[in-house]
């Protein structure tokens, strides 16, 4: 643990199950956030509600894509699942919004899409996926590690 997850896990107490720890966890905003922050304006807003739109739709009505909350997430890892809260301007998580068992997931992917962010991409065994935005700060690639160790291991 370490990091954000140390913040998460203190949140997320009241939720866990007996014996479970945030492993890992990150802070996402939705797809094209960073492009419409960076040409701002009404433009710019624009732009990130019309490529969040576009991966709203691309996870499908019905799937286990669907279920993935809109806006700002903080997405910490457990053994067993995925625990999602909202989180305060500051960072601070709020409340749980979502949450995926482990064996939904397929696969967690990170690409490194601009300079100031990376991209999340979270397969579900449905085939649906839902792609979020973290910013470089995050530790993305730890997750991904994380994930990757923890599925590997159940």
């Amino acid at each position: 643990m370490g990091g954000y997850a140390d913040k998460l896990q203190k949140k997320a107490a009241g939720v866990l199950h007996p014996g479970e720890l945030v492993i890992a966890a990150v802070r996402t905003m939705p797809r094209g956030t960073t492009t419409g922050t960076a040409i701002g304006g009404v433009i710019g807003e624009t732009i990130a509600h019309r490529q969040a739109s576009k991966a709203g739709t691309a996870a499908g009505q019905g799937s286990l894509a669907a279920g993935w909350p809109n806006g700002n997430s903080a997405v910490g890892l457990t053994e067993q699942r995925l625990v999602i809260f909202n989180y305060s301007a500051m960072g601070k998580p709020k409340d749980l919004v979502a949450e995926f068992p482990l064996d939904q997931l397929e696969a967690v992917d990170m690409e490194k899409k601009k300079v100031t962010a990376n991209a999340l991409r979270f397969s579900f065994v449905d085939g649906s996926a839902v792609e979020v935005e973290c910013a470089k700060l995050e530790k993305t690639a730890d997750f991904v590690e994380a994930f990757q160790r923890t599925k590997g291991g159940s």
